[in-house]
């Protein structure tokens, strides 16, 4: 194969791939192919190159020179291709098509699946993908079309909504909230912490300052951890009304917290915002969170 022979997005994304996971494995899962075909890619690449792109050691791969400037490369490339599908994708297409929604896990489980069935039964037309994630997924790179995020400061080159409160509340195991003292003294009893990114959030800050570490039982990195930690009898936690409130085998000790409440926004990037359905498909899952106000907010 010729050396001059030019490289190709294909190219692109494999050396992007295998530069973000480090790993062929971890490449070769986010990009739906073999291991063995992603490595037989990158050797051919690599020979037409002339050049190694990855430094192989026990413990993945690294780019070297070229490899980062391949890389630069193909993040440009990316980002102009997100940027072109945002503006022209969807011109055409009506109300109707895909719509990727993207939530935490909390949210996912036990706020939507009632909001989609509902948007599902009354807009056929729209076909819903909804994507787990506690990161931050990227919808200038179309990643996701529709956001729903649990936050006080929602990036400013979004375009979205404030679509409802999200109020947090202490929640104890049935057998320790009917033990009498329970809503008394709830700081004296067992309790669910948080670790990760979340003992740095606001309810992870409230334990800390609230809760004797001796008393924390248990962390977990996501509140729907917590919350199954909490359901199975371990302790006290702190969780969001819609959460906690809909866990049969919880029982919420006082009022929210008012100091931890925060606004749920529905978010999407302006050039999405433009296209029919998405305008279609954001009212109406706007329209199906807010008949959840009272449970989102702790008054049911």
């Amino acid at each position: 194969m010729s050396r001059n022979a030019a490289i190709d997005w294909d190219d692109l994304r494999i050396a992007l791939a295998i530069t973000e996971s480090g790993t062929l494995s971890g490449a070769a899962a986010a990009l739906h192919i073999s291991h063995p075909t992603l490595s037989r890619r990158l050797q051919l690449m690599e020979r037409r190159l002339g050049t190694r792109l990855f430094e192989r050691s026990p413990g993945g791969l690294r780019p070297t020179a070229a490899g980062e400037e391949v890389r630069a490369l193909a993040l440009r490339f990316r980002d102009e291709i997100a940027g072109l599908e945002r503006r022209v994708g969807g011109r055409d297409d009506g109300h109707d098509g895909p719509v990727r929604v993207t939530a935490p896990d909390a949210v996912s489980e036990y706020l939507l699946p009632g909001v989609l069935a509902a948007v599902c039964r009354t807009h056929s037309g729209l076909q819903l993908e909804l994507h787990v994630s506690n990161d931050i997924v990227s919808l200038a790179r179309r990643e996701a079309d529709i956001a729903l995020r649990v936050t006080r400061t929602p990036q400013e080159t979004l375009r979205g909504r404030e679509v409802g409160t999200v109020a947090m509340a202490i929640y104890a195991p049935r057998q320790l909230a009917e033990a009498g003292e329970a809503a008394a003294q709830p700081l004296r009893l067992p309790w669910v912490g948080f670790d990760g990114g979340l003992a740095c959030s606001a309810p992870g800050n409230w334990l800390a300052r609230n809760v004797a570490t001796d008393a924390v039982r248990f962390r977990a990195n996501t509140l729907l951890g917590a919350a199954q930690a909490a359901r199975a009898g371990i302790g006290c936690a702190v969780l969001p009304c819609f959460v906690g409130g809909s866990i049969p085998e919880l029982l919420r000790l006082g009022p929210p917290l008012d100091e931890l409440a925060q606004p749920l926004w529905l978010l999407m990037h302006e050039d999405v915002a433009r296209v029919p359905r998405m305008r279609r498909a954001s009212a109406a899952l706007s329209e199906e969170i807010a008949s959840s106000s009272r449970l989102m907010s702790g008054l049911d």
